[in-house]
C-alpha cells in the first residue's frame, strides 16, 4: 500500500481505439496525485512554491504496465516516497484497480527556484512536510 493515495475515475477520452488508458495519460494521473499530496502538504501546489520558494519539474520517470484500466474504472493512483536527495523527491508509483497492480515505477522530481527555474536544494522545511505526509524519513 502506498503511503499518499489519490484516487481517479476513468474519462472515456483517457483512452485509446482499444478501450484502455492510452499509456501516456498515467503519467498525468501520477501528476495529479502529486498535486493532491501537495494540497494535503501544504494548501495547495502553489501555496507550497509560493512558502517554500521552490518549484518541481520531473527529471525521470519509469513506467511498467502491468494490466489496463478502462473508461469509468475507479483506480488509485499511490506515492511511496523513496528518497529526497539534495536536489530532487523520488517516489515510487502505483497505480491499483480494486487492488489489482496496473502500474508501477518510479517519478524523480527535482526542485528548481520557483523565480530562476534554476536547480535548487530542496529547502529543510519541504523535507520536514513532506516526511510528515509520506510517513517516511528520507
Amino acid at each position: 500500500m502506498s503511503a499518499f493515495v489519490h484516487r481517479l475515475r476513468v474519462r472515456y477520452s483517457e483512452c485509446d481505439p482499444q478501450g484502455i488508458v492510452f499509456n501516456a495519460n498515467y503519467v498525468t494521473y501520477v501528476d495529479v496525485a502529486l498535486t493532491e499530496l501537495w494540497r494535503e502538504a501544504f494548501g495547495s501546489y502553489e501555496q507550497g512554491v509560493a512558502e517554500h520558494g521552490v518549484d518541481l519539474v520531473v527529471g525521470s520517470v519509469t513506467i511498467d504496465f502491468r494490466s489496463s484500466a478502462r473508461p469509468d474504472d475507479l483506480i488509485d493512483v499511490g506515492l511511496s516516497l523513496v528518497s529526497i536527495g539534495t536536489t530532487s523527491i523520488t517516489s515510487k508509483i502505483e497505480i491499483r484497480r480494486e487492488g489489482e497492480l496496473l502500474v508501477e515505477g518510479s517519478i524523480r522530481h527535482v526542485c528548481v527556484d520557483a523565480t530562476s527555474m534554476a536547480k535548487a536544494a530542496v529547502p529543510d522545511a519541504t523535507r520536514a512536510v513532506l516526511t510528515a505526509v509520506y510517513g517516511a524519513d528520507a
